[in-house]
């Protein structure tokens, strides 16, 4: 009995050690169980953390974009409303220096005309600013020639530079290629700000630029670019903040030196854009050298010759643009005293030919009335701007088969994609306001070409008549011909009557009827003004139609005279 009791005694001890166990088991799997539930419940209120973050993050970010967007927009109608006032004050100005003045009236258009300037150049400051500030800036590559661009700095800022007494002088390192890559546009733009603001802080001193190689290898060449003045200094502790905006020293800020502060700050952010640096050593009263360092692409293909375009004074320039075989130009532009100005200017450069409108739904119906070799187009007019009146027109010349006329746009907005949305739109080139005489006149003599042949006849079609020929006494085209002549004239003159009258549909349906049997015989030219009459007729104003009708006439009697010669 008593090994029984000792096994059974051992057993209970057995069971109680294993009991125990299942217990602390239970206990630990409670105990984590817990923990697992305390850290679910953290990581649920985390997701909800993070989710309502997410939220607001997203809610700021597209906050910050609208904010973005709004204040480009912001921009780009204040540089177009600025802009376009502007191109009246500089144009007028540029046009009275070129007429008969006294020695004090002269005086009083440069006052302007600096005024003017000073007024521009504070814009693009804050625009350039804006710009930078947005990541907006973007470099434009190309061929970069040290030698013509110097020349350019210096023909600009001469007279500025001997007014104030100063000497300028240039000298380049020899061993830099005649050819780099780089932007030439910000190169310019950055010295010419570092040379005007040495010319500002110095009187009957000197300004000497110096560029010199740095370091060199296959591909490149590191220019350095210094710009070294005897004017007024600048102390050390302005020489730390001096590339700050909106930052001037206390000399700077004084009536005589007016600006914006942003220069400089302009010019750092553009040097390093380039993948350069900036920088300035200056002792008060001694003078000031600024620098920049800019690494620039070396060609590795000799430069083509560029034929010489002959740089004609504005004097001359009339001879240059409209001459005989040139069709005249559209003007369209919204503001009045824009107009004026530019049509002045034309005037100036030999351009008496010209028709101007202040909405792009008058520019299209222009369009539609009368062939012209260009069309000037002012990007924001109420009601139509010019990207859709250019849209139109561009339609309108597809479904026609028509020569593209060349559209130029003509905007104060300068804000970079405005250039790739004109020509999105289907214009062909971009003129910033305010712009120059001789920046119009370039413009025009690029796109300005001799009226284009006058297309009696499609000979194409023409000639696919004449193969339907049977062994008949008349041929078909002969036949066609005379059922054209006996029918046209009539039909014309019932046209003329309800564009005259002002019968909209009644004049689509005839022009049509009348296109349709024209191209049906190859007649092209007579076709395209029934197409135009029609499009006129088909949005209401068929009453601007009334320039065509006496075409109608002569281009019949053209087309059947060219088809007679063929049958002959």
């Amino acid at each position: 009995m008593s090994n029984e009791a000792g096994e059974i005694e051992k057993l209970r001890k057995t069971i109680e050690h294993l009991s125990d166990q299942i217990i602390r088991s239970k206990e630990q799997e409670e105990r984590i169980l817990s923990e697992f539930s305390e850290m679910n419940n953290e990581l649920v209120t985390l997701q909800r953390l993070l989710a309502k973050n997410n939220a607001s993050l997203d809610a700021a970010r597209k906050e910050a974009v609208s904010a973005g967007e709004s204040k480009s927009s912001f921009i780009a109608v204040i540089s177009h409303d600025f802009r376009t006032p502007l191109n009246g004050i500089l144009g007028m100005a540029e046009l009275l220096q070129h007429s008969s003045l006294s020695e004090e009236q002269q005086h009083s258009v440069q006052v302007i005309q600096e005024a003017a300037r000073l007024l521009l150049k504070l814009i693009q400051d804050l625009l350039d600013f804006s710009k930078l500030e947005a990541g907006q800036m973007r470099l434009e590559m190309g061929d970069v020639e040290l030698k013509p661009t110097f020349n350019y700095i210096i023909r600009l800022l001469e007279p500025k530079v001997i007014q104030n007494g100063n000497k300028l002088d240039v000298e380049c390192d020899p061993r830099i290629s005649g050819v780099l890559e780089g932007d030439s546009t910000r190169i310019t733009q950055v010295l010419m700000n570092l040379i005007q603001n040495a010319n500002k802080f110095t009187k009957e001193g000197s300004i000497r630029i110096q560029v010199v190689l740095v370091r060199e290898d296959e591909n490149s060449q590191w220019i350095r670019f210094e710009v070294k003045d005897t004017g007024i200094g600048i102390a050390e502790e302005d020489q730390e903040i001096l590339f700050q905006p909106y930052v001037q020293t206390e000399k700077g800020r004084s009536k005589e030196y007016e600006g914006t502060g942003l220069g400089l700050s302009i010019c750092q952010s553009l040097v390093k854009l380039m993948g350069g640096q900036i920088g300035v050593i200056s002792q008060e009263g001694q003078g000031s050298t600024f620098w920049f360092e800019i690494p620039m692409g070396r060609k590795t293909e000799p430069v083509k010759a560029i034929a010489a375009t002959g740089q004609d004074t504005l004097h001359d320039s009339g001879a240059l643009l409209q001459q005989p075989y040139f069709r005249p130009i559209l003007l369209a532009d919204d503001n009045l005293i824009n107009r004026q100005v530019v049509l002045m200017q034309l005037k100036k450069l030999g351009i008496t030919e010209v028709d101007s409108v202040s909405s792009g739904e008058e520019a299209v119906a222009a369009f539609l009335s009368k062939r012209y070799g260009i069309i000037l187009m002012d990007n924001m007019m109420p009601v139509m701007d010019g990207l859709e009146a250019t849209r139109k027109i561009r339609a309108m010349e597809q479904d026609e088969m028509r020569h593209a006329i060349p559209i130029i746009a003509m905007t104060g907005n300068v804000m970079d994609g405005e250039k790739e949305k004109c020509l999105e739109a289907g214009m062909n080139d971009f003129i910033g306001k305010p712009f120059t005489l001789e920046s119009l006149k370039n413009m025009i003599q690029k796109w300005q070409h001799p009226s284009e042949p006058r297309e009696v006849l499609n000979m194409s079609i023409v000639k696919e008549i004449g193969e339907l020929n049977s062994d008949g006494e008349q041929s078909i085209l002969e036949m066609l011909l005379d059922m054209y002549r006996n029918e046209t004239p009539g039909k014309i003159e019932v046209l003329r009557r309800y564009v005259v009258s002002g019968d909209h549909i009644a004049a689509a349906e005839c022009a049509h009827d009348l296109k349709s049997g024209s191209l049906s015989l190859g007649i092209e030219y007579c076709s395209t003004l029934f197409a135009r009459i029609e499009q006129l007729a088909k949005t209401g104003q068929v009453r601007k139609a009334e320039p065509l009708l006496g075409e109608l006439i002569p281009a019949y009697q053209e087309a059947c005279e060219a088809l007679e010669k063929v049958i002959i």
